[in-house]
């Protein structure tokens, strides 16, 4: 555990401040690593007064860490950060999620609603206590049962309720937008290609996926100069964010282009809910083998594809035109899905189902 958690952690338990490890965190911990699906810790904390969290935020000011008050949807929760110097802080962050207090027990806003978590369950007078790595934790007082009554709402986070779906009038406009790119980026000339659950909708229904939310394209880096020459004409049209790769050692850092998020105009300086996500491939070799492969980073996870899949695209009719895919598409869903992809699963997330994230061992 990093010492930035282990401060978090000593610092309630001196306050003597109620609270479990919850979300992620706790599913890894049950398998054996605390961060195994994320490299944040997620907390849920039970209720407190103001004054609590005033003397909490004051007791972690000295040791440089900064309690920040967030919302998400109208729900608050507090992120927390070490400053490890005047314009810098580590790429890690501890949330806390508060538990709202109804009868017979407790919400939580989670993966975009409410969770209840029944007092016989969870309740703040019988929390076992454990010691990781020289520090107490606080645990619902049976784990094992809590998780397998709870595995779908702790890991909620990870397959969020997302305001795009696309019915008729989005998937006509999600339409539009995605042949709008491809003739952009052909334009500028990059190789690209239609991946994800774009590419599976396109194989498997010849549509767009009704409850997909989102584009998905993937490109190969060549040049500084082709992604600012990408970027500018993308921009001349749509909103773009630029992300970049996590400053964790346990992310590959393999450039200045993770993902290109690509929305509408919304009266020409907003942005719509529709988003494209562009991923950056770069050519490389896995750590544990001479392989060359092309790499990505995508939910903090390193993954890869094959050379074979990407460097040289075929086409399909997707929507009356021609869309750029991987070569043997097949068989790159395959890869990413699964051999049973042509069997809807509603509940699907990148991080942890997606079968092209790079695994150690």
């Amino acid at each position: 555990m990093i010492p930035f958690f282990k401060q978090v952690l000593a610092t309630l338990n001196d306050h003597q401040i109620p609270y479990i490890v919850g979300a992620d965190s706790l599913v890894g911990l049950s398998e054996g690593t605390l961060c195994k699906y994320s490299p944040n810790l997620r907390l849920y904390l039970f209720p407190l007064s103001r004054g609590q969290l005033f003397r909490l935020a004051l007791s972690l000011i000295r040791h440089r860490i900064v309690l920040k008050p967030k919302t998400n949807e109208g729900h608050r929760y507090y992120k927390l950060r070490s400053k490890t110097g005047l314009f810098q802080k580590d790429p890690e962050h501890v949330s806390l999620t508060l538990l709202r207090p109804v009868e017979n027990g407790h919400l939580a806003f989670l993966g975009g609603h409410d969770t209840f978590f029944s007092n016989l369950d969870l309740h703040q007078t019988s929390l076992q206590r454990i010691t990781l790595d020289g520090i107490d934790i606080l645990l619902p007082p049976n784990l094992n049962e809590f998780i397998e009554h709870y595995k779908k709402e702790l890991m909620a986070g990870f397959y969020k309720k997302h305001p795009v779906a696309f019915d008729s009038r989005a998937e006509k406009q999600a339409v539009q937008f995605m042949h709008e790119n491809i003739s952009i980026m052909n334009s500028a000339g990059i190789s690209f290609w239609v991946e994800g659950g774009t590419l599976l909708g396109a194989l498997r229904d010849q549509k767009l996926i009704p409850w997909d939310h989102d584009l998905d394209f993937g490109m190969k880096f060549e040049s500084e100069a082709q992604m600012k020459r990408l970027i500018r004409h993308l921009r001349r049209r749509f909103y773009v964010s630029v992300k970049d790769f996590p400053k964790t050692n346990k992310i590959w850092q393999l450039g200045k282009y993770r993902v290109l998020k690509i929305y509408p105009r919304k009266n020409l300086i907003f942005k719509e809910k529709l988003c494209l996500d562009l991923f950056v491939y770069y050519e490389g070799k896995l750590p544990d083998t001479d392989e060359t492969v092309y790499k990505y980073v995508v939910w903090n996870r390193n993954a890869y594809h094959r050379k074979e899949y990407l460097n040289a695209p075929e086409s399909l009719t997707f929507y009356g035109k021609e869309v750029p895919v991987p070569a043997n598409p097949v068989g790159f869903i395959e890869v990413k899905y699964g051999q049973d992809w042509r069997t809807p699963v509603k509940e699907w997330n990148v991080a942890l189902d997606d079968g092209s994230i790079y695994k150690t061992g």
